[in-house]
């Protein structure tokens, strides 16, 4: 279990966390360590196949979706998911001072995140109330 650049945190931790439980309930059998150091020498072959960080997003989602597959983990659009990760990357590709002023579309509730009243650069107020605004 593991991932070094989260993109998807929490749900990928969360399924991890299922996985983990089911294992430790008896739902999955671990294979024998010559499986799992040849999985692991194939997950490291295919990540390093991979051409730039877009396809390390989509290298996390087909492992996301791997860990959901095998449990019993509440599944959502992991496919749409990957589609916000790669647009906000592009978006901080773009400009790094501007990226965080763009908003994205939930995959979970589909409603449009609102954009911030404030430039982030200019964002200097961090109270609840500022952050209420939205």
């Amino acid at each position: 279990i593991g991932m070094q650049d989260q993109w998807f945190t929490f749900n990928m931790f969360d399924a991890q966390a299922w996985w983990s439980r089911d294992v430790i309930m008896g739902r999955i059998d671990l294979p024998t360590q010559e499986v799992m150091i040849s999985d692991v020498n194939d997950r490291v072959a295919r990540e390093d196949a991979g051409q730039d960080d877009y396809d390390a997003i989509w290298y996390q989602g087909d492992y996301v979706k791997e860990l959901i597959d095998e449990t019993d983990y509440p599944s959502f659009d992991v496919e749409g998911a990957c589609k916000v990760f790669k647009e906000w990357k592009g978006h901080k590709k773009k400009n790094i001072m501007t990226f965080r002023d763009n908003s994205y579309k939930s995959v979970i509730t589909g409603s449009m995140a609102p954009i911030h009243h404030t430039p982030w650069k200019d964002a200097m107020d961090d109270t609840i109330e500022s952050y209420l605004l939205n």
